[in-house]
């Protein structure tokens, strides 16, 4: 049996202080698109941007992609506020993405005081204890879609420096356990953007490790990150040859193309073929700088 392709592979952010960006955010054809009202809006205008967020959301028929958005650390009053402002007002994001989460009973409250609504969440984990967490907050609730990774406050918090060395523990740990809960995985955004080929390197890069999507500060890097969660050519015709060499030997281990290949083998076949449905990328990347 397939499992069905998760369309979410980058989620765009923008200034929740900046309306004028909602629509243009949307236009990118980013998988998701997340309003953020934390570190985007400075303390004076968090009334105001909420006000205009929540305005939109209700009025927006979005399109292909999904609109949420990311509210302030529910433990403060101010995402208190934030959340009692969407259910008092019975907006209805795609997701709701929750800032600095240190437990599941976190995910519980912010929960509770969204009426139980059928809201998704998604967490973020920032610090190394959230990062020891993840597999309870990942469980938390069916209501949790995915673990996203606070890379730079990660830093900040676990005394490394950002990158590929210092984060690979954390982006691991955290990979696994949305794994196990069979729910999505999104990294860190790149600060890169305008070596496009370097953000598309980097999401090669934890497409390996295992997440499922990949934050975005900036239209420019949507392409990029989409672009890659998409096959090759050639890899689609690999993987209909293992599928077709697979189900005439009536499932069992085979030698295709000078390998071997069995059940592990066909399912990561199945999903490539599902992935193709999203697109086909060249094998060779296009993409090199913006001016």
């Amino acid at each position: 049996m397939t499992t069905p392709v998760n369309p979410r592979r980058c989620l765009l952010f923008v200034p929740g202080a900046r309306a004028d960006r909602f629509e243009k955010a949307l236009a990118t054809g980013a998988d998701q698109v997340c309003i953020d009202l934390e570190d985007a809006v400075p303390l004076a205008d968090k009334v105001t941007a909420r006000n205009a967020t929540l305005d939109f959301i209700a009025a927006s028929s979005c399109g292909p992609g999904e609109l949420g958005l990311r509210v302030n650390q529910s433990t403060t009053p101010l995402g208190n506020a934030d959340l009692v402002a969407i259910a008092a007002r019975g907006v209805r994001p795609a997701f709701v993405m929750l800032p600095k989460v240190e437990s599941a009973a976190e995910i519980l409250n912010v929960l509770h005081i969204l009426n139980h609504a059928d809201i998704p969440v998604i967490a973020q984990l920032e610090s190394p204890h959230a990062v020891f967490e993840a597999r309870s907050i990942a469980a938390a609730s069916q209501r949790v879609q995915a673990l996203m990774f606070g890379g730079f406050d990660y830093a900040v918090a676990a005394r490394l420096k950002p990158g590929y060395d210092g984060w690979l523990w954390a982006r691991g740990m955290i990979a696994a356990a949305a794994a196990e809960a069979e729910i999505g995985a999104i990294d860190v955004p790149s600060l890169e953007i305008k070596d496009l080929t370097g953000v598309e390197s980097d999401t090669h890069q934890v497409i390996a490790l295992g997440f499922t999507n990949k934050a975005a500060i900036h239209p420019a890097q949507v392409d990029a990150i989409q672009r890659a969660f998409l096959p090759t050519g050639r890899e689609v015709a690999e993987a209909a040859r293992i599928i077709e060499a697979i189900t005439a030997a009536n499932g069992a281990a085979i030698a295709v193309d000078g390998k071997l290949v069995d059940r592990p083998i066909e399912l990561a076949a199945l999903r490539i073929v599902e992935l193709a449905k999203l697109g086909i990328r060249d094998a060779e990347p296009v993409l090199s700088r913006v001016a």
